[in-house]
């Protein structure tokens, strides 16, 4: 991440006959001599530059919240400091189980059999033999099973709950740590809400700015210390803002994962973060 690098380049602008070199943390770096204050630069590049400062500052400091944050609430766990495997363990902390039972139906008895005689002494009209044909002695007993069905009477079920919490949940000392982590987890997941994809707009501007300075010292040639030394800044500043944009987008498809586990067993976390 760039906040140290940042950091540094932006009290480099903002003092005057300054120079140096600066260095980041983790893959991103990036070194400048800016020797005019922020206030004397053209204002699109001193904007990007506290853009670009802002947004890294904010994903680093994001960042470092959701590293302690997940390594506190999987060592409350008691599981790996890894994403899928403390969704797995608060899904898994309480079990509901659902189940209908019901009693079976009432049948009035005979109500098959009585139907069949009756129409098979009907059918056998003037025969006398008590059976309708063959033909339509299927169809009789057919019509006859569809209305011992419309004979029954309903039976009666009921809903049956249980639930089954982890005993980890019921020792107040550790549930208040997993609480606690699970709620910086939600703080962090609402401010990358806002970070979210940001960083691919910057590293775009910065990279277009550093086309556009060379048509603006073709303008005017009294920028040539300024722009020179911004040109390359502004490169490896774009590089390093999309390189955080990439740290960001990592931390964000944990977040989810974590994030989607605890807002469906602790829906009143979520309510609770976003009430302050």
């Amino acid at each position: 991440m760039m906040r140290k690098g940042f950091a540094a380049l932006l009290a480099a602008a903002l003092s005057s006959g300054c120079a140096g070199s600066f260095s980041g943390k983790a893959t991103v770096s990036a070194s400048a001599t800016i020797k005019l204050p922020i206030a004397e630069m053209p204002t699109k590049y001193a904007s990007w530059v506290v853009e670009a400062e802002g947004y890294l500052l904010a994903v680093d400091d994001a960042h470092a919240r959701f590293i302690d944050a997940r390594a506190d609430l999987a060592a409350a766990l008691g599981v790996e400091a890894d994403a899928d495997a403390i969704a797995a363990f608060i899904r898994d902390a309480i079990k509901v189980e659902t189940e209908i039972v019901c009693q079976p139906p009432g049948l009035r008895a005979n109500v098959a059999a009585d139907c069949r005689a009756e129409a098979n002494a009907r059918a056998a009209g003037k025969a006398k033999n008590g059976r309708a044909s063959g033909e339509a002695e299927a169809g009789i007993q057919a019509n006859c099973q569809a209305k011992a069905s419309l004979s029954l009477s309903p039976g009666s079920c009921e809903m049956r709950t249980t639930v089954s919490e982890h005993p980890i949940l019921g020792d107040p000392d550790r549930w208040a740590k997993i609480e606690a982590s699970m709620q910086i987890i939600l703080l962090v997941s609402e401010a990358n809400d806002h970070l979210d994809g940001r960083g691919a707009g910057i590293n775009e501007r910065g990279l277009q700015l550093h086309v556009e300075s060379v048509t603006d010292l073709a303008k005017d040639p009294t920028l040539a210390l300024q722009l020179n030394n911004i040109q390359a800044e502004l490169k490896r500043g774009a590089s390093a803002v999309g390189e955080a944009n990439d740290k960001q987008r990592a931390m964000n498809r944990d977040l989810d994962i974590m994030t989607g586990a605890i807002d469906a067993q602790f829906p009143e976390l979520r309510a609770s973060i976003r009430a302050r």
